[in-house]
């Protein structure tokens, strides 16, 4: 193809783009009319709750001309309205609240009671090492590892552990909508997962903790736990508990928090930042996503090969 003929294509992909724009109207289109992938799209990212917005973009998140526009963040026309920055820190867990109604008992304290992954030693030193970073927002409500969050509460809530912290003005339920399409524009769909034993944000006894200890605690756990001072069975089922306690009544989920099964799962197929450097660099569209601004991105695409533009 020549320049002349790549000219030409620019040219009526941008005249195609401008006869699709609606007309102006005062109407509000119904919810879910439209049928074209950008209504689509942006129907999903209009759902009140974060449950309703899965339910709908999981079936259309495969769709090469959704994952089209949902990248198009940086080319839409306004480059910088989608960008959401992070950073790399240490935060205090006792100050974090979950963004998901359901917390497995089991996941909160198999490691803690095995320490399967060596991490018990650092958790009750009170800088937490659990393999990597938490995803938080804004300092204060966990977005993904709530079991990582929950364990290192139930062993020691006084220690800080690492996160990737973004940062914004959105409510959190928002900011799980947001963080579920970077994922989906990673890995082409939406992963999900679900909590394991009964859900401690319901409610957890003593006893229940205490036939855990009793069940699972390892060797090794049990010598990590006596040079802490707590000496037997009772005494670490007891400190747990309490622990757990205090997390259920001082950390309550934020309104709105769905259950696991609908939580962003930012390490699936790669590492979490993956999918934030491509809310950093403004990539996903959120804002209002439509049909054109796959095509404004093509028409860019063929005007740095054509050389009418840089960059």
């Amino acid at each position: 193809m020549n320049l002349f003929e790549i000219k030409k294509l620019v040219r009526s992909i941008i005249k195609e783009a401008e006869e699709e724009k609606p007309a102006a109207s005062s109407e509000k289109p119904a919810a879910n009319s439209g049928k074209n992938a950008g209504a689509k799209l942006a129907n999903a990212f209009k759902t009140q709750n974060v449950s309703s917005f899965v339910n709908q973009f999981k079936d259309i998140a495969s769709d090469p001309k959704v994952q089209a526009i949902l990248k198009a963040g940086t080319t839409d026309g306004n480059p910088g309205d989608e960008k959401i920055s992070y950073s790399k820190g240490t935060v205090a867990v006792k100050g974090l609240l979950p963004t998901q109604s359901e917390i497995g008992f089991d996941q909160s304290i198999a490691n803690i009671l095995t320490d399967q992954y060596g991490s018990l030693k650092s958790i009750l030193g009170g800088k937490a090492n659990v393999g990597g970073p938490i995803v938080t927002y804004n300092g204060k409500y966990v977005i993904d590892g709530h079991h990582r969050w929950s364990q290192v509460y139930a062993a020691n809530p006084n220690a800080s552990m690492e996160n990737l912290d973004i940062k914004g003005k959105l409510p959190p339920t928002e900011m799980l909508k947001i963080v579920h399409a970077a994922i989906a524009a990673k890995v082409g769909g939406v992963p999900s997962a679900n909590p394991q034993g009964i859900n401690i944000l319901k409610g957890i006894t003593e006893k229940q903790v205490l036939d855990a200890v009793n069940e699972k605690l390892s060797d090794k756990a049990k010598t990590i736990w006596a040079a802490n001072g707590q000496k037997d069975n009772a005494a670490v089922a007891k400190y747990i508990y309490n622990n757990l306690k205090n997390l259920i009544g001082k950390n309550k989920p934020v309104a709105g928090a769905p259950g696991r099964k609908d939580m962003p799962q930012t390490d699936n197929k790669g590492a979490a930042t993956d999918k934030l450097a491509l809310l950093q660099k403004g990539v996903i569209n959120f804002n209002n996503p439509k049909d054109s601004d796959a095509k404004i991105k093509e028409v860019k695409r063929l005007q740095k090969l054509a050389g009418i533009i840089k960059g």
